[in-house]
């Protein structure tokens, strides 16, 4: 392996290897997929083996990348990562759904993430078997291993969309404590009668809030509605303030930004060609750590407020900057990789140690 290449991988290798106790082997593995991963902003493992730094010839690169998403990564070692790297024990949830076809098959994520610097930080998936919606059974059986894995952390509430409704689901969040800021169907029932009954008559830009709690699948919750245009409205079951739910619940978009940044505005998941559910879990959890180095280090180009920085962050006239801080800091990381000297492993060496907080 050429010499240069070796200081951001040791860096690496040493950062994360307090999180990842697995085979040496294994772990080499994950550690240059990461650095190919970033650098050719593709997870298409016939392109990553001919820049990925292993030995061997192109064809034993290859089969050592299918052996190594073949196996799982532990849940456990991942979401320790992870919740370190949020550093902090108070978290919003996230509970969302990503999907994408793959010929005739369905590759179709339940994923629960946390907000996080204007994105979501994924925490847990499961594969589902079919296209659509998830069951109740799976989204209680997900968040269930959640709070096993972490009995320390507190759950400042779960932001989701009208897809994840149902009684047994609200019953399970109420039994454990767990504040659902959580949008609904208009034809939810809400003490007996569709929720869209309620809410006749309204204008543009209109809040309608019910102060006291209504049974809404079987649980007592405060509901409220929002004409958000002529053709949609926006109701929503949760507790506390209503002005402070609809804020709350206004970072769910940030699992859109995730999602956006896994698939085609970043490492492109959908084009791995992989469909079974252990193969794109291992690449998943693989691109997710890539994922967190990319936004840490856009932070840290933010704080250094370079004259480069400032201007791709700079808002534009629809409110957005550039570039987000995801891109910002792909755009660092694939630039330090793509360019080899001693000045730019030198800077990649020093963003690496990021991840130790």
């Amino acid at each position: 392996m050429n010499h240069l290449n070796q200081p951001p991988q040791d860096s690496l290798f040493a950062a994360l290897r307090p999180f990842f106790r697995i085979d040496q082997r294994r772990f080499t593995v994950l550690v240059a997929l990461i650095l190919a991963i970033i650098q050719q902003r593709s997870v298409v493992l016939n392109n990553l083996k001919t820049v990925i730094a292993l030995p061997g010839s192109q064809e034993t690169r290859y089969q050592r990348l299918l052996r190594f998403v073949q196996f799982l990564l532990p849940e456990a070692m991942y979401l320790k990562f992870a919740l370190h790297m949020l550093g902090t024990d108070e978290l919003t949830l996230i509970l969302d759904r990503t999907n994408w076809k793959l010929g005739t098959k369905d590759v179709n994520i339940l994923m629960l993430s946390a907000v996080w610097k204007g994105f979501s930080l994924p925490l847990m998936w499961r594969f589902l078997p079919h296209g659509g919606s998830s069951a109740q059974h799976i989204r209680k059986e997900l968040m269930a291993d959640f709070l096993r894995h972490c009995p320390h952390v507190r759950i400042d509430g779960l932001l989701a969309d009208r897809e994840f409704i149902g009684q047994d689901w609200f019953t399970f969040l109420s039994e454990h404590g767990i504040v659902p800021c959580i949008r609904l169907r208009s034809d939810t029932k809400m003490d007996g009668l569709p929720v869209h009954v309620f809410a006749k008559k309204m204008q543009v830009g209109e809040i309608r809030v019910w102060h006291s709690p209504m049974v809404v699948y079987g649980v007592r919750l405060r509901v409220l509605a929002l004409k958000v245009s002529k053709t949609e409205m926006l109701y929503l079951a949760y507790q506390g303030r209503a002005d402070q739910n609809l804020r709350k619940y206004a970072l769910r978009w940030q699992c859109e930004n995730l999602h956006a940044a896994l698939k085609t505005r970043g490492f492109d998941l959908e084009a791995t060609g992989l469909t079974q559910a252990e193969r794109v879990s291992t690449l998943l959890m693989v691109i997710a750590i890539s994922f967190i180095w990319c936004l840490q280090t856009g932070a840290v180009l933010l704080l250094e407020g370079s004259v480069e920085t400032r201007k791709a962050m700079r808002q534009k006239a629809h409110g957005y900057a550039s570039k987000s801080l995801f891109r910002l800091g792909l755009d660092e990381l694939r630039d330090l990789l793509s360019h080899p000297s001693p000045e730019n492993w030198s800077r990649l060496a020093r963003l690496v140690p990021r991840f130790e907080g």
